[in-house]
């Protein structure tokens, strides 16, 4: 007995599609999108790898300096007046100056201003064998012109600054001393008495008279 017919036609079941063919399909898929996106990218101007890369700032080089060592002058100790001794050289000097042991050409008065040092060898008018201080105390009062000038007759014939030998050669020597007179004078400093010796007659000295004290 024969079945009978749909009015369609005869029913037929649907294979299902192979699982190996989807995978391959999937993945061609995909390998065209990348490919795609990667030549639409090219044309894109955020994907130009050829334009040079510039940086943002230019470093500059830092030179630091190396300090030049400055030579430093040699100080030059200044010589203390209080601890000169022995008669200055030749050549005009300041009153004030002198030490003792100077022998002098011209010598007008122990009050000069100015002194010309000699060489004692040579024959000059006078010699200052001494230069004492009074009172070396800046307290002190001034002792007064007669109180000074009572004690220099001593002080400058002295054995201790007078070579009485040397000076014995001269029949007319003399001495002479200059020394503070007023108040004033003591008051500004000069606290010093000063003993020369000459001769009478103007003649010359030749050679020292001061004692030459030892050491």
């Amino acid at each position: 007995m024969t079945e009978p017919m749909d009015a369609a036609g005869p029913s037929r079941a649907r294979r299902p599609t192979p699982r190996w063919l989807v995978v391959v399909v999937a993945s061609l898929a995909a390998v065209f999108v990348v490919v795609l996106f990667f030549v639409l990218g090219r044309h894109l101007p955020w994907f130009d790898d050829s334009a040079d890369v510039v940086p943002t700032s230019t470093p500059t080089a830092s030179v630091t300096s190396t300090p030049t060592a400055t030579a430093q002058p040699t100080p030059t100790p200044t010589p203390d007046p209080a601890a000169a001794t022995g008669p200055l050289a030749v050549g005009v000097h300041p009153w004030t100056a002198l030490r003792g042991g100077e022998c002098l050409n011209p010598f007008g008065s122990p009050w000069d201003e100015t002194f010309t040092v000699v060489d004692c060898a040579s024959p000059h008018a006078a010699q200052l064998i001494a230069r004492v201080s009074l009172n070396p105390d800046p307290a002190a009062a001034y002792p007064g012109e007669a109180a000074i000038t009572s004690q220099l007759n001593l002080a400058c014939t002295a054995p201790t600054v007078l070579d009485f030998a040397a000076a014995a050669a001269y029949p007319d020597v003399q001495w002479q001393a200059s020394y503070p007179v007023s108040d004033a004078q003591w008051a500004e400093g000069q606290r010093d008495y000063s003993c020369f010796i000459s001769r009478s007659s103007g003649e010359p000295l030749t050679g020292s008279v001061q004692v030459v004290a030892a050491g």
